[in-house]
């Protein structure tokens, strides 16, 4: 088994060196191949036959789910003649509104699609809008207003993912795939009546809408308490995550000293949480015989401990973004409870 893990991994990584990708014939021959090396390493006996078999299945189904998932969301592609052109959307706010001195950006998840001349237009599920702010009162007040979780129809023109070629520089649309994000775009001032840009629903029912609106308000609350403040922005980040309140002086102190990875949220803080709340509740937990509660009879005050840890490290992903470094301490001290609480 961990032949066939090792070939997996290898496999999907190769998948990452190719400049196209396979076609649907070959992708279903590498099935088939990884399902016969499989069913024939079952009956092999011997090592020297059977580990081969097994790399070689991982190989090949590895390149073929890595491939599977690569076609899968770059299909959701804006075609060129939508390109520059107004489309109305109907969708909720799906991240934190980033403000800036023009206006603010959003992620929008789409819903719905309104003809525009007879001809409904495939727009990709999850687009990145600008809403640039403008000499229109009613416009500004529109825009700042913007909340995660809310439902809206706006206006938009949209473009195709774009960035620069820099040598060792941001890949934007690479960043942009692996944030599921396949167009981009801003809002426009739209139509009057019926398709005027509007918000529809307060609040749309959703896990990711409460963590996002859970977001939103702290980051206000936050933003509020310590407004002018010159540490304010790194307070944002290291609560939920959102770094692009850190000015760039900041930015440059801390690279400088060396703890730049550590300003948002990371595996120490995750950690440091969680082994807070475990502690509490372990002390907790033990002394409940002096209430008569006696806790311990129940549930061992270790597997408690555990449990209560797990619970605060999720909470905390979640309201950071859950980001892959997040993603990583997360299934490590889930790991390391299994270990402790049993």
């Amino acid at each position: 088994m961990r032949s066939a893990i090792i070939g997996f991994v290898v496999g999907a990584g190769w998948l990452q060196t190719q400049a196209t990708l396979p076609s649907w014939p070959v992708l279903l021959l590498l099935c088939a191949f990884g399902a016969l090396a499989i069913g024939v390493a079952r009956i092999v006996t011997q090592a020297r036959v059977r580990v081969p078999l097994l790399i070689a299945a991982g190989l090949s189904l590895g390149f073929a789910w890595a491939a599977l998932f690569a076609h899968h969301y770059l299909s959701q592609e804006l075609s060129r003649e939508w390109e520059g052109r107004d489309v109305t959307l109907v969708g909720t706010i799906d991240s934190l509104p980033d403000h800036f001195t023009r206006g603010l950006r959003f992620r929008f998840a789409v819903e719905k699609v309104l003809p525009v001349d007879g001809e409904t237009p495939a727009i990709p599920s999850h687009i990145a809008l600008s809403w640039y702010s403008s000499f229109d009162d009613e416009t500004v007040q529109q825009s700042v207003a913007v909340q995660p979780g809310e439902r809206w129809r706006l206006t938009v023109r949209l473009r195709r993912p774009h960035g620069n070629a820099n040598p060792h520089g941001f890949d934007y649309e690479q960043w942009l795939l692996e944030q599921n994000v396949r167009a981009t775009g801003y809002v426009r001032a739209g139509p009057q009546g019926e398709h005027a840009n509007a918000r529809l629903d307060a609040f749309v029912p959703g896990f990711r809408a409460v963590v996002e609106r859970s977001r939103g308000w702290l980051r206000e609350r936050v933003q509020h308490t310590l407004e002018g403040k010159p540490y304010a922005g790194v307070i944002v980040a290291l609560v939920v995550g959102d770094q692009r309140a850190v000015d760039q002086e900041s930015w440059n102190v801390f690279n400088r000293t060396g703890i730049g990875h550590l300003i948002s949220i990371s595996g120490l803080h995750i950690t440091m949480i969680a082994a807070m709340f475990a502690g509490i509740v372990f002390f907790l937990w033990r002394r409940s015989f002096f209430t008569g509660m006696q806790l311990p009879l129940r549930l061992p005050a270790q597997k408690a401990a555990a449990l209560a840890g797990v619970s605060a490290a999720v909470i905390y992903v979640l309201l950071a973004g859950a980001g892959v470094p997040a993603q990583r301490t997360l299934c490590v001290i889930y790991l390391t409870k299994n270990c402790v609480a049993y």
